[in-house]
């Protein structure tokens, strides 16, 4: 189970790493796909203004375009050229904006775009942007350098890496430590389940080995009429109750968790239950020498049957009169606000502050040999659990020297 629980933790870590890198990766694309564009676009703007700015320059007449007249400081970082040629190609160095250019490199790249036979275009090789406008018998052209354009690309590509394994690492760390989280409760679920299959087995084990024992006396004496081994007979009948009475709380357990939290149907009295069990119990508590009290409020109706209710107050009732000290008291009070209390205190010793907290954990003893004398198996308060939790109440233990100890258990009116 280890593996499969260390599996799942990977599985979740995995999943959560895909789906924050396609969603993390899917917007540092967007955002760098936008910005790379708003590159070249500056680029572009750069080489329609040396366009522009080049023709002004060669023909006095022609008005500067203000717009980018504004912008020359600004466009320095990208270098720039224009040039004009004839219908024979023969090309003139007309402007150059911060490009350190002679008039070779002007007649080179004046013919590679040329070569080209578009308007508009890249020279791979010159590593610039080109853009040809004819005028008259003369072309004009402008070239812009892309070196600005690819190291402000590369630098946002890096950028954008650098900050998706960042960040990638970052959630690697946080999803591992969710993971941890995460699969803590199905652990936990897996090792309750494991020790309550183990516990089950433990407390089965003690009955089927007294009834093995048994019927091999039994056997042994064939001859022997049931009046005469009457002693046996009687010890397997105990001990098959005893194994029903087991099996029966176990299945009540299987079928709560089963039925998760699923409100229970129709309207019980509570307080009619309660004085049910106080009167049932009355013989019980004189036998083990305690005063029985009750201060039970009349009309207190809950949601739920009342055979689970009646089941929930024996529990407690059965328990405090097994552990309260002899000529002490066990008081039963019931009473309504918003919600439906039910409260059952005893005198006597009380129950070590390390055991509160298991008290309603499956097949937990807070004294192992008393509860075992008296036939306990542990799953009393379980069952008692079980049945308030699926009420969506609540029950908890006070319990101090001097004090006795006090089941509390508060319940939603409807």
């Amino acid at each position: 189970m280890g593996v499969v629980l260390e599996k799942l933790r990977w599985k979740f870590v995995a999943i959560i790493m895909v789906l924050l890198a396609a969603v993390l990766g899917t917007a540092l694309a967007v955002q760098t796909g936008s910005t790379v564009r708003q590159y070249r676009e500056e680029t572009d703007r750069v080489l329609r203004w040396a366009l522009e700015r080049g023709s002004a320059a060669l023909d006095p007449a022609h008005p500067p375009v203000d717009d980018f007249a504004r912008d020359e400081e600004l466009y320095t970082l990208i270098p720039a050229f224009y040039a004009v040629a004839n219908n024979h190609g023969r090309a003139v160095l007309a402007v150059s904006y911060n490009a350190d250019v002679d008039e070779a490199d002007v007649a080179w790249a004046v013919k590679q775009a040329l070569a080209a036979e578009v308007e508009f275009g890249e020279l791979e090789n010159l590593n610039l942007r080109f853009i040809v406008q004819r005028r008259g018998l003369w072309m004009e052209f402008a070239f812009a350098g892309l070196s600005w354009e690819q190291g402000a690309i590369r630098r946002q590509v890096l950028t954008a890496a650098l900050v998706l394994g960042a960040a990638l690492a970052g959630f690697f760390v946080v999803s591992l430590f969710l993971s941890r989280w995460l699969v803590k409760p199905v652990e936990e679920s897996w090792k309750r389940q494991r020790q309550f299959v183990a516990d089950a087995s433990h407390e089965l084990k003690t009955p089927i080995t007294v009834l093995l024992a048994d019927a091999d006396i039994l056997l042994s004496h064939p001859d022997d009429t049931v009046r005469e081994q009457r002693l046996w007979v009687e010890h397997i009948q105990d001990e098959g109750l005893r194994m029903k009475g087991l099996v029966q709380d176990l299945l009540f357990l299987a079928r709560g968790d089963a039925a998760g939290p699923e409100r229970p149907q129709g309207r019980a009295d509570l307080s009619e239950v309660c004085e049910e069990c106080v009167m049932s119990f009355e013989p019980v508590a004189f036998e083990a020498g305690l005063t029985l009290e009750s201060a039970v409020a009349p009309g207190v109706s809950v949601t739920g049957s009342g055979e689970d209710l009646r089941r929930l107050c024996a529990i407690l009732l059965d328990n405090a009169c097994k552990y309260g000290e002899e000529g002490g008291r066990v008081t039963v009070t019931l009473t309504m606000g918003d919600k439906a209390v039910l409260t059952v205190h005893n005198t006597g010793q009380p129950i070590p502050a390390e055991a509160q907290p298991h008290l309603f954990e499956r097949f937990y003893r807070a004294d192992a040999a008393r509860n075992r004398e008296q036939g306990g198996y542990g799953l009393g308060l379980a069952i008692a659990a079980s049945i308030v939790e699926r009420r969506r109440g609540r029950i908890t233990v006070q319990s101090a020297a001097g004090e006795g100890t006090a089941f509390t258990v508060t319940l939603p009116l409807e």
